[in-house]
């Protein structure tokens, strides 16, 4: 098998970053699988991989502590950021690694890592570049979607192949004629799926969980969220739920005051981040997984809902119609607060006529999502 170079430049765990922590899980094992990575995020991946098939590039994102973020505004804001200067600035280091393991493949997540790829690539013209397409961030209208690295600053025609993980994502990249050299739909996947079926019991009362993750980021649609909550603690129902939050909230988030400005406190329990596998507890425990998303690619929150049969109200968008059917193992709405409302309402009413429904159609889908069957997809494209 050819040496390739897994490489990440991320500020903390998400989707994308789980995609690839399962990727290097199921690759531990192989010496010809490599990982580039920043230092902020280094952690999560070190135990996988030996230490001379890690390289660590060291600080992206300056760092975190109270002290220093006037600091980090200062060099990274929405009008302009340095860091693809300190990117460019680690180029020579990971040339000399690449030719050091004799690497021929790089395969980039996330933008600032394809960013740095392709000036590494002026250096070392011989590498072949992957790239996994996780989001459509710059290419949809909205502005507050806007990503730090506009779609403009990558040249495509230097990228050998593009990995999308929906068709989604390859329908708008085709429409908005982007330059596709090669290409190949992998959708996302997980370990969990491999497991025997999960029996998510009936419920024997009318309290209901609802499980929303994604914290105080505005792509997610906590907005949304606050207003279908408002709206369902004036219903019959008002003493029939709780909401359990996952996810980074920042302190003084819009997220925070908009729930005390509404005075629904007492619906909310604000978990934060909460480190993978342990947050599946949640996933466990829920009744009903919340995704109200502005957009979305292939969300893992959902694979991993899927995983526990665990049923999806959300918003019919981007690739998530590729593994929600409406009314069969979730519902999806057009981020319309009383529609939102209504789907509660309707599983707090029917949840245990509604859960065979939703066991026996993840049923037949979860072997798309499994992670052995995206990395044997990845090792045909590598090999």
């Amino acid at each position: 098998m050819n040496k390739v170079a897994i490489y990440l430049i991320s500020d903390g765990m998400g989707g994308a970053e789980q995609v690839v922590w399962q990727t290097i899980n199921i690759f531990r094992n192989c010496e010809s699988i490599f990982l580039i990575v920043n230092n902020e995020i280094a952690s999560y991946y070190n135990p996988l991989l030996p230490e001379d098939r890690i390289l660590n590039i060291g600080d992206i994102f300056l760092h975190s502590k109270k002290k220093y973020r006037v600091i980090r505004f200062l060099l990274n804001n929405r009008i302009y950021s340095l860091i693809p200067f300190i990117i460019r600035f680690k180029s020579s280091k990971i040339a000399d690694y690449l030719r050091r393991y004799s690497i021929e493949t790089v395969h980039t997540h996330l933008d600032y890592a394809l960013y740095s790829s392709l000036h590494i690539k002026k250096i070392k013209r011989n590498i072949k570049l992957y790239h996994t397409v996780h989001s459509a961030f710059g290419l949809i209208n909205d502005k507050l979607l806007k990503p730090f690295l506009p779609i403009s600053k990558f040249d495509f025609n230097n990228v050998d192949k593009l990995i999308f993980v929906s068709k989604y994502n390859y329908n708008l990249y085709k429409s908005k004629n982007i330059t596709i050299n090669s290409f190949k739909i992998i959708y996302n996947g997980i370990d969990r799926v491999n497991n025997e079926v999960f029996n998510r019991p009936l419920k024997t009362n009318k309290f209901f969980e609802i499980l929303y993750v994604g914290g105080s980021k505005y792509v997610k649609g906590y907005d949304i969220l606050i207003e279908t909550i408002d709206k369902l603690s004036k219903s019959n129902f008002a003493n029939n739920f709780h909401v359990v939050v996952l996810g980074h909230i920042s302190k003084n988030c819009e997220l925070v005051t908009l729930i005390k400005q509404r005075g629904l406190e007492r619906y909310f329990n604000l978990i934060g981040f909460v480190n993978p596998p342990l947050h599946l507890n949640y996933f466990e425990s829920a009744d009903i997984l919340f995704m109200p998303s502005r957009s979305e690619a292939f969300p893992i929150a959902i694979i991993e809902a899927i995983s526990l049969n665990l049923p999806v109200i959300t918003h019919n968008v981007g690739g998530i119609p590729e593994i929600i059917a409406d009314k069969m193992n979730g519902f999806l709405g057009n981020n319309i607060f009383q529609e939102y409302c209504d789907f509660i309402i309707y599983l707090i009413e029917n949840y245990n006529s509604f859960l065979p429904k939703v066991k026996d159609y993840n049923k037949k889908i979860k072997r798309d999502f499994m992670a052995i069957n995206m990395c044997k997809s990845l090792l045909e494209i590598y090999n």
